[in-house]
């Protein structure tokens, strides 16, 4: 049962639909359409049960208290509790509640304080009601991550217009209008992803889902095998562009030893940088092709680390140029007084909650991309994937330590699992390009030949990567 859309609303800012979605889920539970083993994945709930006090209007402060203490008898609930900071928030709200809501507080904060390993782990009392689960993922609660070598940039904050960019963009990649996808596939690939950092993309994920899921469109028709090439090229750029700032973030140079909470590659930190015109100019950057910002009075810095978007002040820098040969705007000027949608402050919370990381792009890029191997007509489109699959699995290699396979934790589950199955798959394309049928004419042979020896090699690249020689002979079984 899907409870996402129904889980966000008990976050929504009007009272009846908040009031409407906590009592759903209590039903649900009450009734046994749903378990508490079903919603303890879905760490969002826990974030909204926290902020369901902080509305003006607090209806079902009892309700809620007694589902998060209900919540907090499971380990991996409890631990989602913990991480999202529920023992200070209840420890202050206690303070501010009648005294017989203070027990249920009492009651949860006691689950939350006890070890994982001392916690309940089969029987749950929900409402009077005794419901027996099986224990999720005990030992995953317990075991700390130990596979990733690198897990997520450092967050960054977008100013209105950045965001207004993102979301057209995205809106425009879920247009029924292929003619329309088409085109924004290509404004992503030649301009936006030159001109944003490209951690953004990881960590609002909204444009990359969308290009995996352009990757499992229905073949047959020109079209749609155009939109396989654009999804493949923006994912390939999207790839090479993440080794890009990796590396950046790895230099001890970019290091620096002030925390701000809005990050010097981020576009706001560019906004009021690029209020400030340079004096001086270089002839390379007033030959720059790349379109400024509507609004701004400069060129927006590249997020690809390549022209000192970080630091440069000088008038050598891309930014610097396009400001000395921008005329200055005046308060006369319409493009000055041209004025974006106001989109809602973003919650940060919600977003990094949400956000992707690396590793967990690299294995879905690997995952969705793999599938397309098995085209038995389009040379192209064969080709198009290795050459992601090439750059996805340099990621991978950056991102992911072997010791994925013996990471009992949560994360290193579910990217072992992943992985197991892209193997999988692995093996049957190859199964399939080697016993192709003896009927078929002589062009389509060599390309069975050619798929075979292109996956195979493949194959070969990704065990090397993320599969120690030790653990080789559990795949000869």
């Amino acid at each position: 049962m899907e409870l996402s859309a129904l889980i966000k609303k008990i976050g929504h800012p009007l009272v009846e639909i908040r009031v409407r979605a906590l009592k759903n889920i209590i039903c649900k539970l009450d009734h046994s359409l749903i378990s508490v083993a079903d919603i303890v994945q879905e760490k969002m709930l826990f974030v909204y049960l926290l902020e369901w006090f902080n509305f003006p209007e607090v209806p079902m402060q009892e309700e809620a208290l007694e589902l998060i203490t209900t919540l907090s008898k499971h380990p991996t609930a409890a631990q989602m509790l913990r991480d999202v900071g529920a023992v200070d928030f209840l420890a202050q709200l206690s303070q501010k509640v009648e005294p017989r809501l203070r027990a249920v507080i009492d009651g949860a904060l006691d689950q939350l304080f006890q070890l994982p390993e001392l916690m309940p782990s089969h029987t749950i009392v929900y409402s009077g009601k005794t419901q027996t689960t099986t224990e999720v993922l005990p030992n995953a609660v317990r075991e700390t991550v130990r596979c990733l070598k690198f897990s997520v940039f450092p967050w960054l904050t977008l100013t209105n217009t950045d965001r207004h960019i993102l979301s057209s963009n995205e809106g425009s990649l879920r247009s029924s209008n292929l003619n329309l996808v088409r085109t924004t596939c290509e404004l992503l690939r030649d301009v936006i992803m030159q001109d944003f950092p490209l951690e953004v993309f990881l960590q609002r994920p909204g444009i990359v889902k969308i290009l995996l899921s352009l990757l499992s469109v229905g073949s047959g028709k020109a079209e749609k095998n155009y939109l396989y090439f654009q999804a493949l090229s923006c994912l390939r750029q999207l790839c090479v562009g993440l080794r890009r700032r990796l590396r950046c973030h790895q230099d001890p140079s970019f290091y620096s030893t002030k925390q701000d909470p809005v990050s010097q590659n981020s576009s706001f930190s560019h906004e009021v940088q690029g209020s400030q015109p340079s004096q001086a100019s270089s002839p390379a950057a007033e030959q720059s092709p790349r379109p400024s910002v509507v609004g701004r009075p400069g060129q927006r810095a590249r997020g690809d680390g390549q022209d000192g978007d970080a630091t440069s002040n000088g008038g050598s820098s891309h930014r610097g140029g396009a400001a000395a040969r921008a005329p200055r705007q005046t308060p006369q000027s319409p493009v000055a007084h041209l004025e974006l949608p106001d989109l809602c402050v973003e919650d940060s919370l919600e977003l990094q909650l949400q956000q992707l990381t690396l590793a967990q792009f690299s294995v879905a890029t690997i995952q969705h991309s793999i599938p397309l191997l098995k085209t038995g007509r389009s040379s192209h489109v064969f080709h198009r994937v290795l050459e992601l699959l090439s750059e996805a699995v340099l990621l991978l290699g950056d991102s992911v330590s072997e010791l994925v396979w013996d990471d009992g934790s949560l994360v290193g589950i579910e990217l072992k699992e992943k992985l197991q199955a892209s193997m999988e798959l692995l093996g049957d394309i190859l199964n399939f390009h080697h016993n192709c049928s003896a009927e078929i004419s002589q062009s389509s042979r060599i390309h069975h030949k050619m798929a075979y020896t292109g996956t195979a090699i493949f194959t070969i690249k990704l065990l090397q990567t993320i599969l120690p020689p030790e653990k080789w002979p559990i795949w000869s079984k």
